[in-house]
């Protein structure tokens, strides 16, 4: 939130300022000035945020906020030209008032959603507005979402994950896996694995690891490297903290194989 905020109020404050200096070095009008302006804040906003990129909400908003600046000031300052230049009539009227108002409130809207979905209500307002959870807890009111692989920030891996998974489909390992017994809610439980290969051969001294993830709350995420227990046969003990669906991402590497298992779960109270 603190970023949001400092990216939002930086740029408008840098626009402001340069409009208002390119408008007195330069002496061009107003409206072709914020023109010119919106020309080189796109020039300047989308190049960046391609190498940053913050997610297409994050980018709207400053998309937003930035040509909603951009058209006021050039409303404003074209008005009050117009109203020097004539000494009568007003020189900002609702019309343009109105809509500046509308996107406005669009904005304000919109970035309580990003910054509600990334962070979560206070706990006051959380209690206040949301009904208590049946298993018991905590309520969270944000939702970073599971996210094993991010091809938005790496799109070269998208390639490299189908190759993959078309060299894992050919060589048809099988894997069975499960809990050695009903896994519950803060207590640890042994999670096993079997693998064998497309002949039945046992897969052995494989390196694995994987991740528990939780789909309503990636800070309960919990990593893993499981152990090899004898030919074939791999556990781990872990303590998954909530009730509830988790998602499971597991790797199995044994050499320059590797061999991707995604699954779900049920952890029970």
């Amino acid at each position: 939130m603190t970023s949001l905020v400092y990216t939002l109020l930086g740029g408008i404050f840098l626009i402001v300022a340069f409009f208002l200096l390119a408008l007195k070095i330069l002496r061009i009008e107003p409206k072709a000035l914020a023109g010119l302006m919106a020309l080189l804040v796109l020039g300047i906003l989308v190049p960046v945020s391609i190498i940053f990129w913050p997610g297409a909400d994050v980018f709207a908003i400053h998309l937003a906020l930035y040509m909603v600046t951009v058209y006021a000031l050039g409303v404003i300052f074209g008005q009050r030209a117009i109203h020097m230049h004539s000494g009568e009539g007003r020189w900002f009227h609702w019309g343009p008032a109105a809509i500046i108002s509308f996107f406005l409130f669009i904005i304000v809207v919109d970035s309580i959603l990003v910054v509600v979905a990334l962070k979560g209500l206070n706990g006051g307002v959380a209690l206040k507005f949301l009904p208590e959870p049946r298993s018991g807890g905590k309520v969270s009111s944000f939702f970073p979402g599971t996210v094993s692989h991010d091809f938005r920030q790496k799109e070269s891996m998208f390639n490299r994950y189908i190759e993959q998974r078309q060299v894992q489909l050919e060589r048809d390992w099988q894997v069975k896996l499960g809990w050695y017994e009903d896994p519950h809610a803060g207590q640890k439980a042994i999670f096993q694995i079997y693998v064998t290969d497309n002949k039945g051969k046992t897969i052995a001294d494989a390196n694995v690891s994987g991740s528990f993830m939780r789909p309503s709350d990636s800070k309960q995420d919990q990593s893993f490297t499981m152990q090899q227990h004898k030919a074939g046969f791999y556990q781990v003990e872990v303590t998954l903290p909530v009730p509830g669906k988790w998602e499971l991402l597991l790797n199995i590497k044994q050499g320059d194989a590797l061999h991707e298992i995604r699954a779900g779960t049920e952890i029970q109270e």
